[in-house]
């Protein structure tokens, strides 16, 4: 039996919802290709997406909500199996059961995407992820998944020095991220109004992005950053100047934030900051609890561990520093980036088994079911289209109508008859 020989991977085409320089485009498909050595060739430009370039790269790569422009995907799909190239398909988010409490769940913002992105999962050659947690979950849809944790791009998160602060310098506590974790701040706030009770002018609360609840927002102590950019090295740039002697990282309890990647303290460490997160598994892969940080599941230790790095200068910087060399040990990416190819590499063997009969009436549901929504929605937002047109319409009459000669004049013979017969009804 002659083992089967595959061509070298030189190159990878992505079609992705987020362009480059988007942090989800940076972190989970860009920067992991290029730092392994590949070229990365975007399949969409603004609102241009070309198919052709399938037939250009090694390897397609379908990332998140990309399969909305229905269409295209399923273009890019046939063309892939005509070529016979692996189609990977990558999701760093359990967007199928977002929960409620979510600010995207309120909005519907992933609601249209969900049979899609399921369709997308079962008929990839091969599923990328980030965590083990989200591959047990994806492997009820395809057996094929792939675990590429995040790691710190270290060409752009250049590592800074733990910067100490006088003893007598107010101790900032801080948070960085959007504003879909207001739940999970708000799971902790009353750990702030203890801390803000108990140390007053001492300790001050800062956070970028995400708007603080308003009983935090309104202390005296707190200051709010709405820095939100897209644009991942210049966010990065920006974080490295940022001055914080404590940060925090909560998640509120849900099989959502329970397959969430530890990115955010990747980007802590890169200032060599100490902090208290939540204790879930994918920090826990990071932090060795009392070491290099700390993880909380109650208030009672958010507010014990806090305390105690408020209290003690010389820990933060011993748990700042060890936290620091954790990452650049294990975690930045000029040292990891080769996994992307070796599961790319994967890939094109499943590829080549070509083996989807068992879940080829799954895919043939999915495609229907996904299908027949999308058309449904396109359809509804034709007719709200069309009610905001009439509505236009209307207002535009009724200003021409406002704004003409003939309207002034009767308003002109309304208040003449109000003053020739001043106990008459008004019309």
């Amino acid at each position: 039996m002659t083992e089967h020989t595959f061509p070298p991977i030189r190159s990878v085409v992505g079609y992705s919802p987020y362009l480059w320089p988007h942090a989800v485009a940076a972190l989970r498909v860009v920067r992991p290709i290029q730092q392994a050595g590949l070229q990365y060739i975007s399949g969409k430009e603004a609102d241009r997406i070309d198919i052709q370039q399938v037939s250009a790269a090694d390897v397609i790569v379908i990332q998140r909500e990309f399969p909305l422009f229905w269409d295209e995907y399923e273009q890019i799909l046939s063309l892939a199996r005509q070529h016979g190239k692996p189609i990977v398909y990558e999701i760093d988010d359990l967007l199928l059961e977002i929960p409620e409490i979510h600010p995207d769940r309120a909005i519907d913002f992933y609601t249209p995407a969900i049979l899609p992105i399921l369709h997308a999962i079962t008929s990839a050659d091969l599923v990328t992820t980030t965590t083990p947690n989200l591959k047990k979950y994806l492997e009820k849809f395809n057996p094929n998944v792939y675990v590429l944790p995040n790691f710190l791009d270290d060409a752009y998160w250049e590592l800074q020095p733990y910067r100490t602060s006088s003893e007598q310098a107010q101790v900032v506590i801080g948070f960085m991220g959007s504003d879909t974790h207001l739940p999970d701040l708000e799971s902790i706030s009353q750990v702030f109004l203890q801390l803000a009770e108990q140390y007053r002018d001492r300790v001050g609360f800062r956070f970028w992005g995400c708007q603080p609840p308003a009983a935090i927002l309104k202390l005296t102590q707190t200051e709010w950053l709405p820095y939100q950019v897209f644009d991942y090295p210049k966010f990065a740039s920006y974080f490295l100047q940022q001055d914080v002697d404590i940060l925090i990282a909560p998640l509120v309890d849900s099989p959502f934030n329970l397959c969430k990647s530890n990115v955010k303290l990747l980007e802590y460490a890169a200032i060599a900051t100490p902090g208290v997160y939540s204790r879930i598994d994918s920090y826990n892969s990071l932090i060795i609890h009392q070491e290099n940080g700390f993880l909380a599941s109650s208030q009672e230790e958010w507010m014990s561990y806090l305390s105690q790095l408020i209290e003690n200068p010389a820990l933060r910087e011993q748990v700042g520093n060890r936290l620091q060399d954790t990452v650049r040990k294990n975690w930045l990416l000029s040292h990891n980036a080769q996994r992307w190819k070796q599961a790319y590499e994967y890939a094109q063997i499943v590829a080549m088994r070509g083996d989807m009969s068992h879940r080829a009436e799954q895919i043939r549901f999915l495609r229907s079911a996904a299908s027949q929504t999308l058309m449904l929605i396109r359809k509804q937002d034709q007719k709200v289209a069309q009610l905001e047109k009439m509505n236009l319409d209307l207002q535009n009459q009724l200003n021409g109508i406002y704004s003409s000669r003939g309207w002034d004049l009767l308003q002109t013979l309304r208040r003449l008859r109000g003053l020739i017969l001043p106990g008459s009804k008004r019309i």
